[in-house]
């Protein structure tokens, strides 16, 4: 199956992991920030595979992981305002508020709900993108 196999192929893994030996030539400390990425790296055994001179850091969470609810709907609030341009990071745009758990709600679903009615929702890609839009 084409993307599935070739990641368990251990000779392309292995290859891999000598590369990563080879431009390790001082300690290296690296932050996975997304939950999804730990999990990952763990449950196939990568951190197992490193030198000994990266060492990993599970950062704090990705913004869909950690994102309360509440800041959702007032995000989901504001950028339904005609005054206000709401930039956010792509998979922020389909987190649901609390619309998906009381449909008689009017709030909008999800970010991209808002843009197709109108509001300005931008994907950004870093902080400077969204220091450059204001």
């Amino acid at each position: 199956m084409k993307f599935l196999d070739e990641y368990r192929d251990a000779e392309a893994v292995g290859r891999i992991i000598d590369k990563i030996q080879q431009a390790v030539t001082k300690p290296w400390v690296l932050m996975e920030v997304c939950g999804g990425q730990t999990h990952s790296i763990i449950r196939y055994g990568l951190d197992q595979l490193l030198p000994d001179d990266v060492t990993l850091v599970h950062g704090p969470g990705c913004p869909v992981c950690v994102t309360p609810l509440h800041v959702i709907d007032r995000a989901l609030v504001l950028a339904g305002r005609p005054d206000v341009i709401l930039a956010s990071y792509g998979d922020m745009l389909r987190v649901p508020g609390s619309a998906v758990s009381a449909p008689d709600t009017s709030l909008p679903y999800d970010l991209f709900e808002v843009k197709s009615r109108g509001g300005d929702v931008r994907s950004v890609y870093s902080p400077l993108d969204a220091v450059a839009l204001a």
